[in-house]
């Protein structure tokens, strides 16, 4: 069996970000506070690590189709698709609440249904990644 270090830590340091993005989402809805530099340093990490480990594992899932069950084709075309939607749209519902919550309105709590689905849809895609790291590197 063969972990690779990178997976590894890019599934611990995303475990930390989805705390910070909880966390903002927390703040905002509860305490009318958007914590701007937490959620931006999430953001960034997205941006900058995120999508390259997610590039990265484009041409090694390639050859990984041809020998994998097709439950884990699935999971994987679904994680994969998931965790891109939900990276486009933590960009768009962080930069929109960041501008509402400048103007001294509760976005989150303004948009609960919007929030509702943001956090089940980024929890799912976190869920789906810690499944697919156990099926593809803990599971023989």
């Amino acid at each position: 069996m063969h972990v690779p270090l990178f997976s590894t830590v890019t599934l611990i340091a995303e475990l930390f970000v989805s705390a910070a993005i909880y966390y903002s989402l927390y703040q905002g809805y509860k305490h009318n506070r958007f914590p701007v530099k937490l959620a931006g340093a999430a953001l960034l990490y997205e941006i900058i690590f995120n999508i390259s480990y997610m590039v990265s594992r484009v041409s090694a899932n390639e050859s990984a189709a041809k020998v994998d069950p097709p439950f884990v084709i699935g999971l994987a075309i679904v994680h994969g698709t998931l965790s891109l939607i939900m990276f486009i749209a933590l960009i768009v519902f962080f930069f929109f609440a960041w501008r509402r919550y400048r103007k001294g309105h509760n976005y989150f709590h303004q948009y609960k249904i919007l929030t509702t689905l943001f956090l089940i849809f980024w929890t799912f895609s976190i869920l789906s990644g810690i499944l697919f790291y156990t099926i593809d590197y803990l599971i023989p």
